[in-house]
């Protein structure tokens, strides 16, 4: 199994991102956005996904969905969405595909992971400096999330459900998370899974994984420590068994 292939996990929530050619643009101006927009809400409804986060970026999209039924759905919606954004392309300014060869994907650890991940999905354009904050981007699911805007279609996981009984004690909780308790390593971790098409989570879920596929783990390489970690792994890859 080569390091830049993906590794799909049926009823597990996944990471994906969708990017462009050396940072080409693909959303120029707001109605191209909302054209993305809605077709991630009509795409995830025909092919059975539950949507937990979004964003969608200049040159990128990216995504916190779980297949509800079929895995394959994934790269079923994958394939539509960019399609259908590359016809728009082609339509309105004369330009093929805009889109790198396939998309990337990290399968997410549930709980404090998945939170954690739906944080940096949503805070994504503010890290980049397309926002002063995740709230001033009206290209994400942040402001949906805090009640604002359209009407309310994320897919709540259990994981943030158990923050309030309402959309805005959810909200409030949620708002405290992001500001005060995201630790940057597991933000650093975050963006090297979904860039490597890598596992999002901690050491003993990524081994677990690993093993049940026939794939053996190696240290990444040099960097900073993980706190926490008491294995001595700062992150894994993977790489084919023997043959």
């Amino acid at each position: 199994m080569p390091g830049t292939e993906r590794l799909l996990l049926e009823e597990h929530p996944h990471h994906l991102m969708r990017k462009s050619r050396e940072g080409e643009r693909v959303f120029q101006n707001e109605a191209d956005y909302r054209h993305c927009y809605g077709q991630i809400r009509q795409l995830k409804q025909r092919y059975k996904l539950d949507l937990m986060a979004w964003s969608i970026l200049p040159d990128r999209i990216h995504l916190l969905i779980r297949p509800t039924q079929k895995i394959k759905h994934i790269s079923a919606f994958m394939k539509a969405l960019s399609c259908r954004a590359t016809l728009r392309q082609r339509y309105l300014r004369q330009r093929g595909s805009p889109w790198e060869e396939g998309f990337r994907a990290s399968p997410v650890e549930p709980g404090q992971w998945l939170l954690a991940t739906m944080c940096y999905i949503e805070r994504l354009p503010a890290m980049e400096g397309l926002a002063s904050s995740a709230f001033q981007y009206r290209h994400s699911s942040y402001r949906m999330r805090l009640g604002k805007g359209d009407r309310y279609w994320l897919d709540d996981p259990e994981e943030y459900a158990r923050l309030g009984d309402s959309i805005e004690e959810r909200a409030l909780a949620y708002r405290t998370y992001m500001k005060e308790a995201l630790d940057p390593g597991d933000l650093e971790t975050i963006h090297d899974a979904i860039h490597h098409n890598l596992l999002t989570g901690s050491p003993r879920f990524v081994q677990e994984v690993y093993k049940r596929f026939n794939v053996v783990a190696r240290k990444r390489g040099p960097g900073r420590p993980r706190k926490n970690d008491d294995d001595g792994f700062d992150g894994f890859e993977p790489i084919p068994p023997k043959t």
